[in-house]
């Protein structure tokens, strides 16, 4: 049922001079004062910076509406898109008394498709020619047919959304929830998009109908208005439910005050690539984005969103695994200066879905732009440690966090560390930015051992050594685990330091460069960093995969002529790490990984320069070299 536009009701009471001010500081007016009576309902308090339960044990109003998307139409049945949101609220909210929101929107309310797992068993683009080779043309567009009626998302039954332990422990301090369903999900209408802005627009559509700004309906068709807020919101979530807040704050939208992105994507194609190659995540081998896409699509009538799967298929384009722009509109770092308020990112340091990268990229953004943020970066992986392993203190932080930038209470929160990083022995300890102060990139060069057992890494290059040229062969049998434990092998090259004498703080990216060439057109290149101990097993710090194919940009790929040498450089995913007195900083070169990359026939060959001058890698430490010299000895 579609009704006319209607004339919006003005915004009430905000919580004290502080919330007036903060709005002002803003840019944009504090609202006006309602013609109503005068409000009977329980005030927020706050004490010491902090909200307080006061509407503990009062009675919560739930009420679902059908927000419209105005001219957002994904399903192509001729109406606009609408989300379906679940609102619980203190009954004093219908007593005068309006309060901020906390939104939390997700895909994953509702039972979708089938997660596809797409094959990695397979042979590495590899153009013809060296040289420039433009993508393969991928055909005339299937013809899929329109729906044949339009659908209002009314239908029932509709799915009552736990609100979980943030609901729990904030709705009774003032903060009322709510959950939407997102885009082609559960109750919603339209059609997912694997990321793409029509999800963040129509989640925005939600904040401008919590302004006075979009329609919305109850299941009757009856327009409903929120009348019982302040309009100010804040969104919080956990990896896809993490990353909506993002692209929603990179809409500009400026009543989305705070957003705490959890685990979350900053960038799909470096979620999904790295370096130019197709990666997995540890629990899903050949996961792309139209794995998730498949299965997040559980609106009614799932089959009008069958020709969003073909873009995916297309858009993604795992044969080259180029950039695109279909990516582009994918990535949020460019748009990060948009943000109207402050961010708060949780991250696992050793998170192999959602890795590292993307925390770490939008840390950086967030730090170019200017925008408030803090970083809080966990030994576990993915999901949401700080919570369930340091929940006093992340809870706490939360309180202060949504009471300064949603109830305008000035409470120091952003006088604190901007990071904070749990150590290797459980501590959690603060820092003033991230990476670490004081990490510098600091080159060390590889050393040729001569037969594949482990050579040297060092912070200086012999220049009296001749040239080197040492070889290994591909084989996605093995696992990287085995590589890092091998004392020798053909299908690694190995490098590692002396013993530390003192330990060694990692924390940024490491990077490598290479002289190399391959046997064939194409080849994987896998590196890892790893520290020996003085006893026990290697252990894993960081690992990174690329596609030499893209060694002139990520948006295109190069032939490779078979034999003929090439600078290849990459990134391995940024890490933040200690490593122990008496222990050894290990370099593990190999090809493609069983675990992580696609995984082509075993048996071509690349060939590493080890002792050309621009082979080396440069580790993030912290002191710099005059630190690592100091536990090397060198000092």
């Amino acid at each position: 049922m579609h009704l006319t536009h209607r004339r919006r009701r003005s915004r009430g009471w905000l919580p004290g001079a502080a919330a007036l001010a903060l709005v002002a500081s803003i840019g944009f007016a504090a609202p006006a004062a309602a013609a109503q009576d005068q409000p009977t309902g329980q005030r927020p308090v706050f004490e010491n910076g902090r909200a307080q339960p006061v509407y503990a044990g009062e009675e919560i109003i739930t009420q679902n509406v059908w927000v419209e998307v105005e001219g957002m139409d994904t399903d192509r049945d001729g109406a606009d898109d609408r989300i379906r949101v679940q609102i619980r609220r203190p009954v004093s909210t219908d007593k005068g008394i309006q309060l901020p929101i906390i939104m939390q929107a997700s895909p994953y309310w509702g039972e979708g498709g089938e997660f596809l797992n797409n094959d990695v068993h397979v042979p590495l683009y590899a153009p013809q020619r060296p040289g420039y080779a433009p993508p393969p043309d991928p055909g005339p567009f299937p013809y899929f047919p329109l729906p044949d009626k339009p659908y209002d998302g009314t239908e029932p039954p509709h799915q009552s959304i736990n609100g979980g332990t943030y609901q729990n422990e904030f709705l009774s301090r003032g903060f009322i929830f709510a959950h939407a369903q997102m885009l082609g999900t559960g109750s919603s209408t339209g059609c997912t998009t694997a990321g793409g802005p029509e999800e963040h627009e129509s989640l925005k559509a939600v904040i401008d109908w919590f302004n006075g700004r979009a329609d919305a309906y109850d299941i009757d068709g009856n327009p409903v208005e929120a009348n019982w807020t302040t309009g100010l919101v804040g969104m919080i979530g956990t990896s896809y439910d993490g990353t909506l807040p993002i692209g929603v704050a990179t809409t500009g939208v400026k009543e989305l005050r705070a957003i705490v992105p959890i685990a979350a994507i900053s960038s799909y194609y470096d979620y999904r690539r790295m370096n130019g190659t197709p990666i997995s995540t540890n629990t899903n081998l050949g996961g792309d984005q139209n794995s998730n896409h498949n299965s997040n699509i559980s609106r009614k009538y799932p089959e009008v969103c069958d020709y969003t799967k073909e873009e995916v298929r297309r858009g993604q384009d795992r044969l080259t695994g180029e950039y695109n722009d279909w990516w582009d509109e994918r990535n949020y770092l460019p748009n990060i200066g948009n943000i109207a308020g402050g961010v708060l990112v949780q991250h696992g340091l050793n998170d192999q879905n959602v890795k590292l990268r993307n925390a770490a990229q939008l840390v950086d953004a967030l730090e170019k732009n200017g925008i408030p943020h803090q970083v809080w970066l966990h030994q576990g992986g993915h999901g949401d440690r700080a919570l369930s392993n340091n929940r006093a203190a992340w809870l706490d932080l939360l309180n202060r966090w949504w009471t300064y930038w949603l109830h305008g209470v000035d409470n120091g929160v952003l006088d604190e560390p901007a990071a904070v990083v749990e150590r290797e022995d459980g501590t959690w300890t603060p820092y003033d930015s991230w990476p670490v102060p004081g990490s510098t990139a600091t080159p060390l060069f590889l050393g040729a051992s001569g037969d594949n057992t482990t050579g040297k890494l060092t912070l200086t290059r012999n220049a009296g050594d001749g040239p080197v040229t040492e070889t290994f062969v591909d084989d996605m049998t093995i696992d990287a685990t085995t590589f890092a434990r091998a004392e020798q092998s053909p299908n690694r090259l190995a490098y590692r330091t002396a013993r530390l004498t003192e330990p060694v703080h990692l924390s940024g990216t490491v990077h490598l460069s290479t002289r190399m060439s391959i046997d064939a057109r194409a080849g994987l290149v896998s590196a890892m960093l790893v520290e020996y101990p003085k006893s026990g097993d290697p252990k894993i710090i960081a690992r990174g995969w690329s596609d030499p194919l893209k060694r002139h940009g990520l948006d295109r790929s190069f032939g490779i002529k078979p034999g003929a040498p090439f600078m290849h450089e990459f990134d391995l995913q940024p890490h933040d790490y200690v490593f122990g007195e008496g222990s050894q900083i290990g370099l593990v070169v190999y090809s493609s990984d069983r675990v992580f990359t696609l995984r082509p026939p075993p048996g071509t060959e690349l060939s590493l320069y080890t002792h050309h001058s621009q082979t080396r890698v440069d580790l993030p430490i912290v002191g710099g070299a005059s630190a690592l010299a100091s536990a090397l000895g060198d000092a």
